[in-house]
C-alpha cells in the first residue's frame, strides 16, 4: 500500500511537469532532457520507496522471542536468545550428542561453544561424524527444528563442562560471547596411537613396574634388516596383560603395534592380533613330489602352502581347502602326509564380512634360518634378524603380500617378562630352542598355548622344514606335514580406532 502511494504520488507530479512543459515553448532536445531527468529522478524515488518498504517490513514484522533448548541426555536447558548446560562425564573418554531445538516463530541461525575449561588436559571437539558441524556464525534451522552435534570429551572424568548456544536472525552472523571458544574438529587418534601413548619405555625393568605399566606394551628397538630397515615396535609382555580385543565376533589378542608395508613400499603403524584360541590343528603343507613338493615332507614356501590357501581369499577353485576360513565354509582341508584330508568346518570361526574389512594388506617376511640351537644364534632377536632376511631354500620366496598369516618365533621370544628369579633379560638372552629348561620364560609368556603351534617361518637348510612352537614351549623346525594348531594373525587397518574397553578378558578393546 505504502509503495502504490508513493508511486501515485510521483505519477501525479510527472504528469503536470509535461503538461507545463507542453504549454512552454523550448526545443524539442531540451525537452527530451527534461523528461530524461524526471525519469531518473522518479527510479531514484521508487527505488528508495521499495527498499525502505522492504527494511520496514524485514524489521517491524519480528515478533516473539528467539527461543529454543539444548538437551544432554535426559539434562534440558533453555535458550531465550541463549542459554548455557553443564555435563560432568563420567569416563576420561566420552561422546555426548547435544541437541538444540527451535521454537522460534521463523528460522534463525544456532551455534554452540564451550567456556574456560579447568583443565589444559582436556580436550573437547566435535567429531568427523557429527551431524552438524559447530560455526561462530550460526548454523540455519528452520522453525520447529533440531540440530544434533556430537561432541567428543577426553580428560574430564568428574570434571564439569559449561556449553553454551544462541540464537540469531537468519540474516545476521553470531559472535562468540567472551570466555568462550567453538568447538573445532577432534580428531580422533588410531588405535595404535592410543596403545602406543602407554607404551613402557625399553629400559624399564618389568620387576620394577607397577600393575597398570604391565598391562600396557613394552617398547622394542630394532636395528635394520635385509628387508626392512631400523624401526621401533611396541608389544606386550608377559602372563597375562591386557591385550584382548573384540574381533570377528570372538576374543583375539594384541601382539603389538608394527612398521607395516602395505606391499606398495606405503609404511605405516598397524596393530598385529592373533585370534585367542586356535582354529584347528592342521598341516602347514602337505603336498608330495605327485603335487609340487621336492619330497613327500611338504614344500616350506608360504606363498603357496595349503594352510594360507585356507586362510586366504582368492583360493576357492581350489580341490580342498580353497578359502574356507576366509569364507567362513565348511568342507574337506589338508591333514597329514601325501595330501591326506580331513573335513573341517569354519562356519561359526571364519571370518566375518566386518572383519574382513578390517584387516589390510601386509608384507610378511619369509626369511628362515639353518643354525638355531645356540646363544649365538638362536635368541628372540636372531629370529627377529633371520625373518626379515633373504635366506630361504633354493626357490623359495622372502615375503609375501596378503592377509591373514601365522607368528613369527620372534613374536613368541619378545612375548615373555620373565619372573623375579629368571628376568626377562635372562630370558632374551637364551635361545629359544632351549626355552623348554627355562620354565619362568615360556610360561610368564601370552603366546605359549601349551601346545604346538605352527609360525609363519621356513629352515632354509631343507624344502620342507617349518618353525613351530612346541607345547614345552622351546621352538624347534619340523616337517611342514605335521598337524599343528593354527592361530591366524593379521594386520588391522592404520584407520581402525579403539573406541572403548580396557584391554581385559572381561572388557577387550572394542574397535572401530
Amino acid at each position: 500500500m505504502i509503495i502504490e502511494r508513493i508511486v501515485e504520488g510521483r505519477t501525479i507530479f510527472m504528469k503536470e511537469v509535461i503538461n507545463k512543459l507542453a504549454d512552454t515553448k523550448i526545443s524539442t532536445s531540451y525537452l527530451f532532457i527534461l523528461l530524461g531527468v524526471c525519469a531518473l529522478m522518479m527510479t531514484g524515488y521508487f527505488s528508495y520507496a521499495w527498499f525502505t518498504v522492504q527494511g520496514v517490513q524485514q524489521y517491524s514484522v519480528v515478533t516473539g522471542n528467539l527461543s529454543g533448548s539444548i538437551t544432554i541426555g535426559a539434562n534440558s536447558v533453555a535458550i531465550e536468545g541463549a542459554g548455557t548446560i553443564s555435563y560432568t562425564p563420567s569416563t576420561d573418554s566420552e561422546t555426548v550428542t547435544i541437541t538444540v531445538t527451535n521454537s522460534s516463530d521463523r528460522t534463525v541461525k544456532n551455534s554452540i561453544y564451550y567456556y574456560t575449561l579447568s583443565d589444559s588436559s582436556i580436550e573437547i571437539g566435535y567429531t568427523s561424524d557429527s551431524t552438524t558441524i559447530p560455526t561462530v556464525e550460526g548454523v540455519s534451522v528452520e522453525k520447529g527444528k533440531t540440530l544434533t552435534y556430537k561432541i567428543k570429551i577426553n580428560g574430564s572424568k568428574g570434571k564439569a563442562i559449561k556449553i553454551g548456544s544462541s540464537m540469531g536472525l537468519s540474516n545476521s552472523n553470531l559472535t562468540l560471547p567472551s570466555g568462550t571458544t567453538v568447538f573445532s574438529l577432534l580428531s580422533e587418534p588410531s588405535a595404535s596411537e592410543t596403545l602406543i601413548a602407554k607404551a613402557n619405555p625399553e629400559s624399564l625393568d618389568y620387576n620394577s613396574a607397577t600393575d597398570e605399566q604391565k598391562n600396557q606394551m613394552w617398547t622394542f628397538s630394532h636395528e635394520s634388516t635385509e628387508q626392512l630397515g631400523a624401526t621401533t615396535d611396541y608389544r606386550y609382555i608377559g602372563a597375562n596383560p591386557n591385550n584382548y580385543v573384540k574381533f570377528n565376533d570372538e576374543l583375539w589378542r594384541i601382539i603389538g603395534v608394527f612398521d607395516v608395508d602395505d606391499g606398495t613400499g606405503k609404511i605405516e603403524k598397524r596393530l598385529k592380533i592373533v585370534r585367542n584360541e586356535s582354529i584347528g590343528n592342521y598341516s602347514w603343507d602337505n603336498k608330495d613330489t605327485t603335487t609340487g613338493a621336492e619330497n613327500s615332507y611338504g614344500k616350506n614356501n608360504w606363498p603357496d602352502a595349503r594352510l594360507n590357501y585356507l586362510l586366504n581369499a582368492g583360493h576357492e577353485s581350489e580341490t580342498y581347502g580353497g578359502s574356507l576360513y576366509w569364507n567362513r565354509k565348511s568342507g574337506t582341508c589338508y591333514y597329514g602326509q601325501n595330501n591326506a584330508t580331513t573335513s573341517c568346518d569354519f562356519t561359526s570361526t571364519g571370518l566375518t564380512d566386518a572383519a574382513k574389512e578390517m584387516i589390510g594388506d601386509a608384507k610378511w617376511y619369509l626369511g628362515g634360518t639353518a643354525n638355531y640351537t645356540s646363544s649365538s644364534n638362536g635368541l628372540a632377536s636372531h629370529f627377529y634378524k633371520y625373518e626379515r632376511g633373504t635366506t630361504v631354500y633354493s626357490g623359495r620366496s622372502t615375503n609375501w603380500t596378503g592377509k591373514v598369516g601365522l607368528i613369527y618365533p620372534s613374536d613368541y621370544g619378545y612375548a615373555t617378562s620373565g619372573n623375579s628369579s629368571t628376568t626377562r633379560a635372562t630370558c632374551l638372552a637364551k635361545e629359544l630352542y632351549n626355552w623348554d629348561g627355562a620354565s619362568a620364560c615360556y610360561q610368564n609368556d601370552w603366546l605359549f598355548k601349551s601346545s604346538y603351534m605352527w609360525s609363519l617361518s621356513p629352515g632354509s637348510s631343507n624344502s620342507n622344514s617349518v618353525f613351530d612352537v612346541s607345547s614345552s614351549g622351546y621352538v624347534n623346525r619340523y616337517n611342514a606335514t605335521n598337524t599343528y594348531g593354527v592361530w591366524p594373525v593379521v594386520y588391522l587397518k592404520s584407520t581402525i580406532k579403539v573406541t572403548t574397553g580396557t584391554g581385559s578378558s572381561d572388557s577387550p578393546f572394542i574397535l572401530g
